[in-house]
């Protein structure tokens, strides 16, 4: 799909295409019905088909540029969630590279047994632990090397990734500061099949401007996803699903109009 605007006498044509999906679970898998919304994923993202030359994936902690290697999105573990962190939350490092790609969108799907909230916020790397470092990301290497991640400053001012719901339910978050999803995307997901708990219709968060790629060459942009438990304890907790994407944006001059 093509969303185009007139500047001026040019027009200009926004494409995004959905290049990379992947999804991890947190802590357990949960029941078929649901497991379905995975098996029709691409048409969860209904922008476009992927027809795209550019090349974009998702991977876990390190990508090492220089020889090709990466972190594979199976080792982004949900498993250490801990309900009674004195924080409240926990941190994980994930990154989205690629080639000739100008900048891409991020989406997060996700089901809502839990009520967690998260928040994407853009990383450095460091070869060696600082003052800032929030996780100690251990790569599957030989060596098993460790990295090291924390939210990049100068970025946002260290803020998190601006972004916006496409399907929450405006309602029950004025009245109950409930996170559940309307069901203005149902059928995208589920088609016809009507049978789905309201905490298992999907809910997405979509950044609201593209995050700076490499138009000519190769890119990494690691992420820190923080996964805030809201007063959770260890013997409450459901399973979620979560899936991340991330979707090329390129603005095409389509010449004078």
């Amino acid at each position: 799909m093509k969303e185009e605007q007139n500047v001026g006498k040019r027009t200009v044509a926004r494409k995004i295409l959905p290049i990379a999906v992947t999804m991890a679970a947190i802590l357990l898998a949960l029941a078929l019905p649901v497991l379905s919304w995975f098996a029709r994923g691409k048409q969860l993202l209904a922008y476009a088909p992927i027809t795209s030359p550019e090349a974009l994936y998702i991977g876990a902690g390190h990508r090492d540029t220089v020889n090709g290697t990466f972190e594979d999105i199976r080792y982004l573990y949900f498993n250490g969630i801990d309900a009674n962190d004195a924080d409240g939350w926990s941190d994980y490092v994930f990154c989205v590279y690629g080639t000739a790609i100008s900048g891409f969108n991020l989406q997060l799907a996700f089901t809502t047994n839990n009520q967690f909230e998260y928040e994407v916020y853009v990383a450095s790397e460091s070869p060696t632990p600082t003052a800032n470092t929030l996780v100690d990301y251990q790569a599957h290497d030989e060596e098993q090397t460790h990295y090291y991640y924390e939210i990049d400053q100068e970025v946002n001012s260290g803020n998190p990734v601006a972004g916006s719901f496409l399907n929450l339910d405006a309602v029950e978050y004025a009245n109950n500061d409930l996170y559940l999803a309307n069901n203005s995307r149902h059928a995208s997901a589920y088609g016809l099949y009507g049978n789905v708990n309201r905490f298992a219709e999907a809910l997405y968060w979509q950044t609201d401007s593209p995050i700076a790629g490499d138009s000519t060459g190769e890119f990494v942009v690691y992420f820190i996803l923080r996964v805030k438990t809201n007063g959770k304890t260890s013997n409450d907790r459901e399973t979620d699903i979560l899936c991340i994407s991330a979707k090329s944006y390129t603005v095409v001059e389509q010449g004078e109009g």
